[in-house]
């Protein structure tokens, strides 16, 4: 089991423009150990504890598109910060009908970083559909595995949606990292920060 520790979710403010978690608090980064459990916003994408779960609350939902089927890339990412450098093996996501078939991974040290075009480790796209098009694409809360070509181990994580199926618009519940072990990463808390800073040890 993996001792690396998701630090904070984020999106860019406003990236959302139907109901959903981040639109709901007006939260579009959301830092652990958790400040406030009424306000998760973004950070619903990974279900952290403790919270109020609402298991048919999008995490993501919008409609701006530059391209049919194309969400516009100024909006449609969400970037995670680790405790350490992690690999992230796979995305982990629980499909609206309408939902995404093609996902950028970029992975860097720093957040101005891994909004390069250099730090991308590839394309990853859906294993239930491929690249397919059309209306009501999945079975409503179908979890569906994206597979990254490469893993480097960074602290900075951002995935860009490429490509949903349905042309102007897309949700989704859940946007989980997974480890090599195919496990999601879950969220810092205050003992496994304190562990990373080498003040105290865990069993």
């Amino acid at each position: 089991m993996t001792t690396i520790r998701i630090k904070s979710v984020s999106a860019p403010v406003g990236s959302c423009d139907a109901d959903c978690a981040p639109v709901r608090a007006n939260t579009w980064r959301t830092d652990f150990p958790l400040a406030d459990p009424a306000r998760v916003g973004i950070g619903y994408a990974v279900e952290p504890s403790p919270f109020v779960f609402t298991p048919t609350m999008f995490a993501i939902h919008d409609h701006h598109y530059t391209a049919p089927n194309v969400p516009d890339a100024a909006r449609a990412t969400i970037t995670y910060e680790f405790s350490t450098a992690a690999q992230v093996k796979d995305f982990l996501i629980v499909q609206h009908t309408n939902g995404i078939v093609e996902i950028e991974g970029f992975a860097a040290d720093t957040p101005a970083a891994v909004s390069s075009a250099g730090a991308s480790i590839g394309v990853a796209r859906s294993r239930l559909v491929g690249s397919a098009t059309g209306g009501n694409m999945f079975v409503e809360g179908a979890r569906d595995i994206f597979e990254f070509p490469a893993h480097p181990a960074r602290l900075f994580f951002r995935i860009l949606i490429r490509k949903t199926p349905l042309a102007n618009g897309y949700a989704s519940y859940r946007l989980y990292p997974r480890n090599a072990d195919h496990d999601p990463f879950t969220v810092a808390s205050v003992e496994t920060l304190s562990t990373h800073a080498g003040l105290i040890t865990l069993p």
